[in-house]
């Protein structure tokens, strides 16, 4: 039975990357309306290239994004998971390169990168096809 949950799992690991993707975004779009003055995140959205909208602008599209992403993976339509994770990789690479090039290299530059690879890997996934089949183990 252990064995069977694991092939499993291991079938459907793209998913669950996705799936944290989408919490990702979740979280840093509630963490920054819950605590605006945070340095965190406050200077990471206001920063940089990022500045042609104002930082609630920001905070919406990230929540807004993450749920679409988040509905997405629970229609198994391979067309909206693509488009989900577009604009969620499109949002976490515009956010990684704003910390990279004007954030002095803030902590969180690894996450945002880790995710915007999880989302890349995703929609690599989908227009290549293999979403579509399982993949053998």
């Amino acid at each position: 039975m252990p064995i069977k949950r694991l092939n499993i799992l291991r079938q459907r690991d793209h998913w669950y990357a996705e799936w944290w993707g989408s919490v990702f975004l979740i979280a840093v779009g509630v963490y920054a309306l819950l605590m605006p003055n945070s340095e965190i995140l406050h200077r990471s959205l206001v920063d940089g290239f990022l500045t042609f909208f104002p930082v609630d602008i920001w905070e919406l599209l990230f929540i807004g994004i993450g749920l679409f992403q988040f509905c997405m993976l629970f229609t198994e339509s391979m067309w909206g998971r693509g488009i989900a994770a577009f604009f969620a990789s499109s949002l976490l690479i515009w956010g990684f390169l704003n910390i990279f090039l004007f954030g002095q290299w803030h902590f969180s530059l690894v996450a945002w990168g880790v995710f915007s690879s999880i989302n890349l890997y995703a929609l690599s996934r989908i227009l290549t096809g293999l979403e579509k089949c399982n993949e053998p183990l």
